[in-house]
Order: structure tokens, then sequence, then C-alpha cells
């Protein structure tokens, strides 16, 4: 199919001037920001999903793209959402504490009863085939940027909190978005349903690409799943992934602050069970002390580094950076709240002083940080 219409152009103009952003979409600090945004495979699809969590299925009513402040209930007439028939029907979940109150799901579009829409832009992704919206929306006294995007294969969202200080504007945030190009993506091939571009793995059998090495395997690190820990190999390039049945995590081994493949994988194990780590070295104090945990020793501290594209410049937010001696070498560690973000110094790009780890950290914020 071809079109004659300059649809970067068409983007652009429909949401006007903002502020740019320079981060890939956007970028925050930890694990409770790596909940939000995980790579997850939905339905045998690829997609980037934020916090997903479940009650009633059913779509929210169609609305103009700037809709007026309204509590929004599942409307379960609507003609974009049949109920299920007994052979398709999908079992009602429930809301997770902290989950973002809308999600895409098999029925489409779900907002959570009683959240109210301040503002919805439909059809973010023009040329593509899939359905997607940015909602602008407040539930529990909490308010969300939010966008989804939906098709036949699955489905994912990107969320952040405006007090989170991580964009200027709604309109910002959009923006951003757009410019990462979406959630789902349109089949280029038979080759498009590996992970990474790496692997297949149906929960038995693991189907690698020509040229790809497994260097080492880890049975069942998931204890509640069959799931793979693996570590591979491809013209140079090595990459830690975890697999499970219905979604997987993965990183270059170069863009990971981990300094191992073990801590790695530990640390991903616990954020699928939505738990922090079990160990981490340092913890942050109200006042924005860095208190060392059991084996570790804080050799240097700084509060409130500049580091706006982590969230250290939102509303209420308590921040550090330090040095720290922990299992035997020294990480550069990044604290915000009760989120901590372990980086050894061996893959901190050179730095040697808290100086230069916040000048490596902003940097790398353009590339999604540290994982």
């Amino acid at each position: 199919m071809t079109t004659d219409v300059d649809w970067q152009h068409e983007i652009d103009a429909s949401f006007g001037t903002a502020t740019d952003v320079p981060v890939d979409r956007y970028v925050a600090a930890g694990h409770r920001a790596v909940r939000r945004r995980r790579l997850t495979t939905v339905a045998g699809g690829l997609a980037v999903a934020g916090v997903v969590g479940a009650v009633a299925w059913g779509a929210a009513p169609d609305r103009d793209p700037a809709s007026p402040d309204v509590p929004v209930a599942i409307d379960r007439s609507s003609p974009a959402s049949p109920a299920p028939t007994s052979a398709d029907e999908v079992p009602a979940q429930s809301w997770r504490k902290g989950d973002p109150p809308a999600r895409s799901g098999p029925a489409g579009l779900e907002i959570r009863d009683g959240a109210v829409v301040h503002e919805r832009r439909d059809d973010l992704f023009p040329a593509k085939d899939s359905e997607s919206a940015a909602l602008d929306i407040s539930w529990g006294g909490e308010r969300w940027w939010m966008t989804l995007e939906w098709d036949g294969g699955g489905g994912g969202s990107a969320s952040v909190q405006p007090g989170d200080g991580l964009f200027d504007s709604f309109d910002a945030f959009v923006r951003a978005e757009v410019a990462g190009g979406g959630m789902t993506s349109e089949p280029a091939g038979p080759d498009d349903d590996y992970l990474g571009g790496l692997v297949r793995w149906d929960g038995v059998e693991l189907d690698t690409r020509p040229g790809v090495v497994v260097v080492r395997r880890v049975e069942d690190p998931v204890a509640d799943r069959r799931s793979l820990g693996l570590v591979l190999r491809k013209d140079g390039t090595t990459t830690w992934m975890l697999v499970y049945r219905d979604g997987a995590s993965w990183t270059e081994e170069s863009l990971s602050g981990w300094s191992g493949f073990d801590d790695w994988l530990a640390d991903q194990v616990a954020l699928e069970g939505g738990a922090e780590p079990a160990e981490v070295p340092v913890s942050l104090s109200p006042d924005a002390t860095v208190v060392a945990g059991p084996g570790a020793r804080v050799i240097e501290q700084q509060a409130d580094p500049d580091l706006r594209a982590y969230g250290t410049e939102a509303d209420g937010a308590t921040s550090a950076v330090a040095l720290v001696a922990w299992r035997g070498q020294r990480w550069f560690v990044l604290l915000i709240g009760d989120s901590v973000s372990p980086v050894a110094v061996s893959k901190a790009g050179g730095a040697r002083t808290l100086e230069e780890f916040v000048a490596f950290m902003a940097d790398r914020a353009d590339e999604g940080g540290v994982r």
C-alpha cells in the first residue's frame, strides 16, 4: 500500500510545539520504572508493556481527541466491544495496586471505573494497522499520562505520572511516544517473532536464528513457570535474556549496569515476580543520606544529582549517587526514593568519580539508561 500523505508532518502538526525530550521515549531510574515498561510478548506478538493489571474487560466509549473531564465507566453495550461468547470469554482480572487506570486487552481499550479522562487522542500511528490512544487520566487522587497501542496480536502501554518531572507537558510526552514508533510492529516476514531478533521459544524447544550462539542456558530461573535464562552471542555482541512463556526481557551486556549475568538474571527474576531485587548494596534515608546494607561500604556520596531524565526533579523526590564497595568490587549507585540502580564501575564508561558517573548517566539517558 502506498500513500502520498506526509505522516511525520501530520503528526508533528497535530501536537503543536513542545520542548524536545532527549530520552528514548522516557527514562526513569530503577526498578519502579522497569515495571512500568517491560518488553513482553503478548499472544505471540512483541510489544512494549507498561504496568498491566486487570478488572472487568470492556472498552471505554469512543471520544473526540479532546474530550471533557468526565468519569469513565465501562460501556458493556458498545458495538466496538461485543460481549465475549462462552467460547472466547476472557476471565475478569483485578487491577493491581499502583497500576495506571487504563490498559489494552483482547476487548480493546479498558479504563478503570470512576477514572476521569481529561484529554484523549486517538490514532497516534496512522500509518499502522493498530489502534492507539493517548490519555491524560486521573483515578484515586493520582494523575497519569499514558499511551496505549493494540492489535490482534497483542498490545502494550507506556505511562508516566506528571509529578515525576520527566516531561514538561502531556503534549511533550505524547510527542516522545509517537517519535518512538509505538508498541506494536507490523510483521515484515516469518522471522519477526524472534525475541530480540535472536531466539524463539515455545516452552520446550529453543530456536535460534542463524549466527546466534547460546553461550549459557539456565533452566527455570522463574520458580513458578517454565523459563530460560540465556547468554547469547551474535556478530560479536553478547545479549542477556530472560524468556518465559508469555514474555521476555533482554539487554546487551554492554548496556547493563550489572557486572555479570547472574546478578542481572536475579534482578530480572525478582522484577518478574513483582518484587524488588532480594539484595541491593544501599538504601536512601528520608534526608537523602545513603545507608550501607549488609556487606556494603559507602565510600562517597552526593545528594540531589542533576539527572532530571531519571526523575530526580519529581515532586517530593529524594535522590543521591554514591560510590560503594560491595561484593568484592566497586559500584556506582543512583538512588531515587526506594529505587536503587547499581552500576559496576567497570560498566560506567570509564567514570572514576561521582561527577563523571552523573555525566555518564546523563549521556546514557538518550539510549534508555542502564538496565
